[in-house]
């Protein structure tokens, strides 16, 4: 059979039998009947005839049973007009596709209003601080506890130390006992944010486990318990615990359960939502407002981890907050000038030694350097001194991405990866146990310096030619 001819002979019968249906049919039954189809089988004998009709479901039966009644004298006005030998046998059948189509539509204009096409920069672009929502388990969790510890990673950063400030005293505003968690030799900088006075370190936390343990333990801009360092054992003792952190989950020991949204730029964007959660009060508990010592350690957090707005994690979610910030009367420049960029005099001594460490791999692209014990000792810094040592030589013409290096403790470097817009290091930090964002990730590696450093270019530069 010529399917060009079937092709041809189809169209005609739906033209002839829309004619026909609109002139010639007169049996109110029908309807208004509209023919989206025909499809004759392979000797012409049927012809399927899909239609729709104006209507719900009985209008639909009784449109079909008009069609049927019709049938024979449609076939016999159709043989005459087209000049067919013998018209075929007409099978109506009721064409849902139309409807099914607009059902689709609506699944995929709701699916485009939620984002879910959207890229991951168009995402980014379009988030507000109203997407980001406590879990309620989460929220649920912190009011249940009257007796807080939290605690930020260890060598806190201003996104970690702000974000634990911020939360302590937003719980205790809400009724609650709360600290913050700390540990020796802070980074500069740090000691000046508001309530850090009151930060426990040391022997006084080992005495206050003793006196007053707490029924609830917080952990801020990190989700695994292994990433408080000398604390964890310590910790570890502590059934109730929560996480409150941006970074992607990764690493070997399972996240504790609570608040991990990578979408926020920042930990303290995120603690930011929670205060304003629990400030709204409930049965138990008073209302508060957000305070000015609030949001000067939440801007410290926002404005570090965005690296001052000028790392990719900054999009207009990020402005959007520290307008808010801004506009309780916080001092963003005392408060840049204190945590960005801030080094002391021993950690300067320090960054010159290491600067000299750093080597450039895959024609300058990548940079390994390092920081050991001696050379600490050496300059009277301290761990907390390297804080930002990896952004100084992103800033170098050419790298892509580094690598920066610091003993801890004998053969046991913290080692810090950075990588400019499209590369990803967070693949790199997996696969050896720590984790972060695609741009900035750590883990923890053990042996020798120059054995290991020539590890990273190498992983490095296979990252960056992937």
């Amino acid at each position: 059979m010529d399917p060009y001819r079937t092709r041809r002979l189809n169209q005609a019968l739906r033209n002839s039998l829309a004619e026909l249906l609109q002139v010639a049919v007169k049996d109110p039954r029908v309807g208004f009947v509209t023919i989206n189809k025909v499809e004759l089988n392979r000797d012409h004998s049927v012809a399927r005839v899909a239609f729709t009709v104006l209507g719900d479901e009985d209008e639909r039966t009784t449109s079909l049973a008009g069609l049927k009644k019709a049938r024979g004298y449609l076939q016999s006005r159709l043989a005459r007009g087209l000049q067919l030998r013998q018209a075929p046998e007409l099978r109506f059948e009721y064409d849902d596709s139309v409807e099914r189509g607009i059902e689709m539509d609506e699944v995929l204009d709701d699916l485009a209003a939620r984002g879910e096409f959207l890229t991951d920069a168009e995402r980014r672009r379009r988030l507000t601080l109203a997407d980001l929502v406590p879990p309620a388990d989460f929220m649920a969790g912190l009011r249940a506890a009257r007796n807080l510890w939290v605690v930020p990673h260890h060598n806190p950063d201003p996104d970690a130390a702000g974000a634990a400030l911020a939360l302590v005293e937003a719980l205790r505003a809400s009724g609650r006992e709360a600290v913050v968690v700390g540990y020796p030799d802070p980074p500069a900088g740090l000691p000046d944010l508001p309530g850090y006075s009151d930060v426990i370190a040391g022997e006084d936390l080992a005495a206050l486990l003793d006196e007053d343990p707490p029924d609830a333990l917080v952990l801020v801009d990190c989700h695994r318990i292994d990433r408080c360092g000398p604390l964890e054992d310590m910790l570890e003792g502590l059934e109730t615990r929560w996480c409150i952190d941006h970074h992607l989950v990764s690493g070997r020991k399972a996240p504790e359960p609570g608040w991990n949204e990578p979408r926020a730029c920042s930990t303290c964007t995120l603690i930011h939502r929670v205060i304003e959660d629990l400030g709204r009060g409930t049965n138990e508990d008073p209302p508060f407002a957000l305070t000015l010592d609030m949001a000067t350690n939440l801007y410290a957090g926002l404005l570090n981890d965005t690296g001052g707005f000028r790392f990719d994690n900054t999009g207009p979610l990020s402005f959007e907050l520290a307008g808010q910030l801004a506009a309780l009367g916080v001092d963003t420049a005392k408060v840049a000038a204190l945590t960005l960029h801030r080094h002391r005099r021993e950690g300067f001594d320090l960054l010159k030694k290491v600067i000299g460490t750093f080597a450039y791999h895959a024609d300058g692209r990548v940079a390994v350097g390092h920081a050991g014990i001696a050379m600490m000792e050496e300059t009277g810094a301290v761990p907390a001194d390297t804080e930002g040592f990896v952004n100084m030589v992103m800033a170098v013409e050419g790298v892509e991405m580094a690598a920066f290096l610091k003993e801890t403790e004998p053969g046991v470097w913290r080692t810090s990866l950075r990588a400019r817009l499209g590369a990803d290091v967070q693949a790199v930090a997996a696969r050896h146990g720590g984790g972060g964002h695609l741009q900035a990730s750590g883990c923890t590696l053990e042996g020798d310096i120059v054995e290991l450093s020539a590890m990273l270019a190498r992983e490095l530069t296979a990252a960056l030619d992937a």
